[in-house]
């Protein structure tokens, strides 16, 4: 039986959420530290399907905590949102930057550990059960007695999943085409992006 552990915060998901909860934490007041435990099922780097866009607000978060992404990345300077023949047009420099979800991820996560967060890696929940005055967290290594939970696991959350709090809502499936590079195109000419979302009106989850 594994040995039961006492926190106070106990964050589910190492990705830029659960990873900017715990940082925020410990910005606010050091005595955060020791007191944060992050666990996530996967271990960094992993793949990731996203967009991977960082905004200026992500950015002014980022900076806010001292931090500043300069990892491989494209610069979006246009941005045009269509929905069913109207179109809106966005300029800023930048509208935000592209990035590698896995590089930008393993990255967040780097700089918490430096930061003295407790981060363990490879370790997937397996249980949730609200109790009186705690919750326990059962993953695959340990027992958690947690004070708050964090689900910061994503679309397919399994805390929320273990709380029953389902979606009522359908998911969309998402795919990845990677293609090569057209120099010449507007898009990467000019530093342009396109999301179409004339399909949202019909259910479609995406763009």
């Amino acid at each position: 039986m594994p040995q039961t552990e006492n926190v106070d915060v106990l964050i589910v998901g190492s990705g830029p959420a659960g990873m900017s909860t715990a940082l925020h934490l410990m910005d606010a007041d050091r005595n955060w530290n020791g007191r944060v435990v992050i666990v996530d099922k996967a271990i960094h780097p992993r793949d990731k399907l996203c967009g991977g866009g960082i905004t200026n607000g992500g950015d002014n978060i980022l900076e806010g905590l001292g931090f500043r992404y300069d990892g491989p990345q494209v610069v979006v300077q246009e941005l045009e949102l269509i929905y069913r023949g109207h179109s809106h047009v966005m300029n800023a420099d930048p509208v935000f930057r592209v990035v590698r979800r896995n590089e930008f991820d393993h990255w967040l996560a780097r700089r918490g550990q430096s930061h003295g967060l407790t981060l363990r890696q490879g370790e997937a929940v397996t249980s949730v059960v609200p109790k009186r005055d705690h919750i326990e967290v059962v993953t695959e290594r340990a027992v958690f007695h947690a004070k708050v939970v964090v689900a910061a696991d994503g679309s397919n959350s399994t805390v929320l999943k273990e709380l029953k709090w389902n979606r009522t809502a359908g998911q969309a499936r998402l795919l990845e085409i990677l293609t090569s590079e057209a120099p010449d195109d507007r898009a990467f000419r000019d530093g342009v992006a396109v999301f179409d979302f004339s399909q949202a009106g019909s259910g479609l989850q995406g763009y």
